[in-house]
């Protein structure tokens, strides 16, 4: 055979050669491990921003998922959520407040009493087990519920008030329920009124009560709000700002009208006002110094100080 007839058979048996090698190689690596049974549970991830939030966690297996109000997983009243769904049925995700289908909520049992939703600054504990565990430990009131990941799985170990579980079937998580801005550091000045504070656990957005305690005032409604992002009046940093409104001898006045009441949500608006400066739909920002202020019809309409006459104001920090 010549030499030239030669290369083409060559490369053809190199080109079937690699192919060979390459559908060998690939073969083994897609082939998947043998099913090795439920894998250990190792976290719990709480859904953010919610009063209801969605319940995940590492190990798809469980039987159990608790929440107790405080810093412990404890089967006694402090429990407002404890569902169970036996041969380790249950799976993720869970909404708080919602009992899945082919489970049921017995919180109750243990004393405890099943909650719609969690309330804001409280802090929970949410947990979950697997059946050999939760078999272990159901009959076990009033202990502390806690991981000990040198275990082995499945073990329990009681020592006093705490109860000791293998890491391979239970797994727990501290949350402090934080969806809206705090406040600190609260400072209520002026001769007008005494200003309150007061979070919601609707938005970040609160609501602000005022008293009246000036000696010649009268009237509880004021006819000017304002709110400024500073720790003093700055008419460079306003947020919100709303004034009474009203026509007299064809022309518009503001802040001559006592129409604003307490207590006032910020961001309200009322009739026979004007806001010059709209309330941002995010409502106040985390980490920031506010100023909110109210005047009424008497004010001069200029001085911004602890001394001015039917004047308040209420400095605060958020967090």
């Amino acid at each position: 055979m010549k030499k030239s007839n030669l290369f083409p058979l060559i490369a053809l048996a190199g080109i079937i050669l690699v192919c060979c090698l390459d559908f060998s190689c690939t073969s083994d690596d897609d082939l998947l491990a043998p099913y090795a049974g439920p894998s250990d549970m190792s976290s719990i991830k709480i859904e953010e921003g919610s009063y209801s939030p969605k319940v995940t966690w590492v190990g798809g297996f469980a039987c159990v998922l608790g929440v107790n109000r405080g810093a412990n997983a404890i089967l006694d009243s402090s429990l407002v959520m404890l569902v169970y769904r036996e041969n380790n049925l249950l799976r993720y995700p869970v909404s708080f407040g919602q009992t899945p289908s082919g489970a049921q909520d017995i919180a109750a049992d243990y004393g405890g009493h099943a909650a719609a939703r969690l309330r804001e600054d409280n802090t929970y504990t949410f947990w979950v087990m697997q059946q050999k565990i939760w078999e272990q430990v159901a009959g076990l009131r009033d202990k502390i519920l806690l991981v000990n990941s040198e275990l082995p799985p499945a073990a329990v170990q009681v020592q006093e008030d705490t109860v000791y579980t293998s890491a391979s079937g239970h797994a727990q998580k501290t949350l402090p329920l934080d969806v809206y801005v705090n406040f600190r550091n609260l400072r209520p000045m002026g001769r007008l009124a005494e200003l309150t504070l007061a979070q919601t656990d609707t938005s970040n957005s609160p609501v602000i009560t005022w008293t009246i305690r000036q000696a010649d005032v009268f009237d509880d409604l004021v006819a000017a709000v304002g709110l400024v992002n500073a720790a003093v009046y700055d008419p460079q940093a306003i947020v919100w700002e709303a004034w009474s409104e009203e026509a007299v001898d064809d022309r518009m006045v503001y802040g001559k009208s006592n129409v604003i009441p307490s207590p006032l949500l910020f961001g309200d608006s009322f009739p026979g006002t004007r806001t010059f400066y709209a309330y941002p739909a995010a409502g106040l920002q985390r980490n920031q110094k506010y100023y909110f202020w109210i005047a009424n019809k008497d004010w001069d309409g200029i001085t911004h100080s602890r001394a001015a006459n039917y004047y308040a104001y209420i400095t605060f920090e958020t967090f």
